[in-house]
């Protein structure tokens, strides 16, 4: 059984549909990518995160957020700083069966979003405002 990694978010942004070989054990993953470290922290001490799976209860994922290091050269922002979340859902599927992935971010205290490139005023990730994937993963025939 292959892992198979989906960025939740990607596939959200994308229709909310993604494509996995048949046998594929499904990853989601999804982080917080900021200028740098402390502002990363800043989101990581102010973030509640869960998951949910076909619908069933939500899981809070808050504390699988991974140590915070650099991205990569080309990475947005650049010369920024990310922690991700990891999740094995444990799902295997097989040719045409469907996984059901929804996740909620939400803050306790407004933390910076990022930088507007002409103004460079912050811009602010709100309570109240939560940041949400829905993403259907499917696999191939």
């Amino acid at each position: 059984m292959a892992e198979e990694i989906v960025h939740v978010f990607k596939c959200s942004a994308e229709g909310g549909e993604s494509t996995v070989p048949a046998g594929s054990t499904i990853v989601l993953l999804f982080g917080w990518a900021s200028a740098n470290k402390g502002l990363v922290q800043a989101f990581l001490n102010a973030q509640t995160s869960t998951v949910s799976l076909n619908g069933a209860a939500p899981i809070d994922v808050s504390d699988s957020y991974s140590a915070i290091e650099k991205l990569p050269p080309g990475g947005i922002p650049e010369g920024g700083s990310v922690s991700r979340v990891r999740f094995d859902t444990g799902v295997t599927l097989t040719a045409g069966e469907s996984l059901q992935a929804d996740g909620t971010i939400v803050v306790s205290h407004p933390v910076v979003d990022f930088f507007d490139e002409t103004t460079h005023k912050p811009t602010m990730f709100q309570p109240g405002h939560p940041l949400s994937f829905s993403c259907r993963i499917t696999a191939s025939t």
